[in-house]
Parts: C-alpha cells; sequence; structure tokens
C-alpha cells in the first residue's frame, strides 16, 4: 500500500484543505478521494484538477501539509 496526499483539491472554503488517501496506486487513490470529494458535494478531479503527492514510508518523518500560509 502506498500513501498519497492532496492539498488542492476543491473545498468548501478558501481556507485550505487536506486529505489522505492509502491505496495500492495513484489511480485507485485518484478514484477513492473522488468518491469522497463527491460524498462532501465536492468536485472530483475531471472537473476541478487536484495534485496527489506520494509519501515514502520508508523512514520516519513529519509532513506538514497546510501551515495557512497563503
Amino acid at each position: 500500500m502506498a500513501v498519497f496526499v492532496c492539498t488542492d483539491h476543491d473545498s468548501h472554503y478558501p481556507v485550505g484543505c487536506a486529505s489522505v488517501v492509502i491505496a495500492d496506486t495513484e489511480e485507485q487513490a485518484r478514484e477513492m478521494l473522488d468518491l469522497q470529494l463527491r460524498e462532501h458535494c465536492l468536485m472530483p478531479h475531471w472537473m476541478k484538477p487536484y495534485t496527489l503527492q506520494l509519501i515514502s514510508t520508508g523512514e520516519a518523518r513529519a509532513i506538514v501539509l497546510n501551515d495557512g500560509d497563503y
């Protein structure tokens, strides 16, 4: 399994967003995130493109997904 994060998908308010997806492939991760976005009444990637970032799980580390700096 791989860990993907996204901080630029559609959101309800312009305050930033962050999602984590655990999937076998990026395609599967995108399908799963699109489903969750639609369940939250948000636009999937084909309506509003977003970026998935693969996070390596090979070492211990901390990653700030959204620090509020615009």
